[in-house]
């Protein structure tokens, strides 16, 4: 019967942690970001995301994305501090309607000259909006050079449409 007993238990210790473990794979896909943002070889950890409207281009709204490595959730307008280095390494992708990228400022600690634009570099895929939040894939085709410095991106999203 104490066999019995240990099998069971045993048994039971197994489907939780097949269990758990499964959890923190979908707790990962959970995360607001992922990926991989580099500034002359060196790497950040982007960890937050925030959107708000931005001003029209060719008449039609906008949205900026401001990704960042401190957490910049009291600003009402993170973007443009965020250019500066204040939250860390930052991204800050404008978007129109449809998902296209038509502004990008990589400000990333590594680099000499903080908050220069490259629209032109990068690209966003598997954009989708769904119940009030944006999701999506921002990334360049491997290591850009710009300025003099390099810079990669390769990350995933999840927010809050503004």
């Amino acid at each position: 019967m104490w066999m019995t007993l240990r099998f069971c238990m045993a048994s039971l210790l197994a489907v939780f942690s097949v269990l758990a473990a499964a959890g923190s794979l979908s707790a990962a896909d959970d995360e607001p970001v992922s990926g991989v943002f580099k500034g002359n070889g060196k790497e950040a950890k982007l960890a937050y995301v925030s959107t708000r409207k931005g001003e029209p281009f060719a008449d039609k709204p906008t949205i900026i994305i401001t990704f960042t490595e401190k957490d910049h959730s009291r600003e009402k307008k993170p973007d443009i501090k965020a250019g500066f280095g204040d939250f860390g390494s930052a991204l800050i992708i404008t978007i129109n309607d449809e998902g296209k990228i038509i502004g990008c400022v990589v400000a990333h600690t590594a680099h000499e000259k903080k908050g220069f634009s490259s629209v032109g570099d990068i690209n966003m895929s598997d954009f989708k909006v769904n119940d009030g939040k944006m999701q999506g894939k921002i990334a360049t085709d491997g290591e850009q050079k710009t300025f003099g410095q390099t810079w990669e991106v390769n990350i995933k999203f999840q927010v809050k449409q503004p």
